[in-house]
């Protein structure tokens, strides 16, 4: 019998090598995790950007009624107010993978079956496609709480997202080209293939999620949090309501899906652009103070796009609606992991802001 020399009863050895990565090999994959975040975000905003460009005027086409003509994007809202507890839970329990990973699938489908309903005048199906489209929004709007609280990965997110405006018109451009009348649905479908490049980008990214460092205080301002919840909210309104509302705007003037995707476009650059270079300066500028600022510029954006006629217009509203939004957003952003809210707390301030997305949507042909 042969004598194995080194081992003895009792001792545990592990076959794999495993090591702890040093320093340089977690910030390497840290960066790569922060590049896959980001593109992923991206790529959903620039879906979020097709989808509100199509679904105003997909619904006032196929609506029996024209109080119904905003049901799809009402819907799609409806939609990322449900996933934002199974967004924030899931990605606990499951990691951040598998939790973009699904939202990104059910957003491919909603973009499938929305176009479809689109393509063969089927009005519920559009509806039910714009569900499933605003689950993946839901998903897709947690990204920005997998950074955590560095302003310089906020800015990278931030401004990821911005790049992703330029693509839209483009997109629209070739679906207009290829589609004719039935360009919505083309716009519908780029959104179902940018939902794709978001799903092909969850598989790798690592299961952890990043949430603020205070996660958890036994000593978390309740009623702060109900404030900036409540501004955040009011932001969110007003800027559903120039969404939704200045494109059928912009119909009723004679300006086509061109003319409004393109102003989404600008309005969706706008909603980014300035969060983005507050967060690359490395400047924090009081988060009350700047939401305040956000607050008043989103109400001018609504009342100057009321007035207006034609697409520079249009733009300039949607402009100055977007830079409006993207300080409240930023300013409630910051407050909240400052502060350490909680994970159920962070799903509620999501659910907050789509639900008055939701009433800024069916409100937006009065508003606007």
């Amino acid at each position: 019998m042969t004598e194995v020399r080194g081992r003895r009863a009792g001792l545990l050895s592990c076959a794999c090598d495993f090591d702890l990565p040093d320093d340089a090999t977690a910030d390497r994959a840290g960066r790569a995790s922060l590049a896959l975040i980001a593109a992923g975000f991206a790529f959903s905003v620039l879906a979020q950007a097709l989808a509100f460009a199509a679904l105003p005027i997909a619904g006032a086409v196929l609506s029996p009624t024209p109080r119904a003509a905003t049901a799809p994007v009402v819907l799609m809202l409806a939609g990322a107010a449900t996933a934002t507890f199974p967004a924030a839970f899931l990605s606990g329990l499951f990691g951040r993978r598998s939790a973009f990973a699904l939202g990104a699938s059910l957003g491919v489908a909603g973009a499938l079956f929305a176009a479809w309903g689109l393509a063969s005048g089927q009005f519920a199906g559009l509806c039910l496609g714009a569900f499933w489209l605003g689950v993946a929004q839901g998903f897709g709007l947690f990204y920005r709480h997998a950074v955590g609280a560095s302003a310089r990965a906020v800015a990278i997110v931030l401004g990821a997202a911005s790049l992703a405006a330029f693509a839209a018109p483009a997109i629209v451009g070739v679906a207009q080209a290829l589609a004719g009348p039935l360009a919505p649905a083309g716009a519908l479908i780029g959104a179902g293939l940018a939902q794709l490049c978001v799903l092909m980008l969850a598989a790798p990214l690592p299961a952890a999620i990043e949430l603020s460092q205070l996660e958890g205080s036994r000593h978390f301002d309740a009623w702060g949090f109900a404030a900036v919840t409540a501004a955040a909210a009011l932001a969110w309104f007003g800027m559903m309501a120039l969404m939704a509302g200045a494109p059928l705007a912009m119909a009723g003037c004679g300006l086509g899906l061109g003319a409004a995707s393109g102003g989404i476009a600008w309005h969706v650059l706008a909603m980014y652009a300035p969060a983005a270079a507050i967060g690359a300066a490395g400047w924090r500028p009081p988060a009350a103070m700047t939401t305040a600022a956000g607050l008043g510029l989103l109400a001018v954006g609504c009342l100057a796009a009321r007035s207006q006629t034609s697409a520079a217009g249009f733009d300039l509203a949607l402009i100055v609606g977007g830079c409006g939004w993207s300080l409240a957003t930023l300013g409630a952003t910051q407050w909240i992991h400052a502060h350490g809210a909680p994970r159920s707390l962070l799903a509620l301030h999501d659910f907050a802001l789509f639900a008055a997305a939701v009433c800024g949507a069916l409100a937006a042909t009065a508003v606007i």
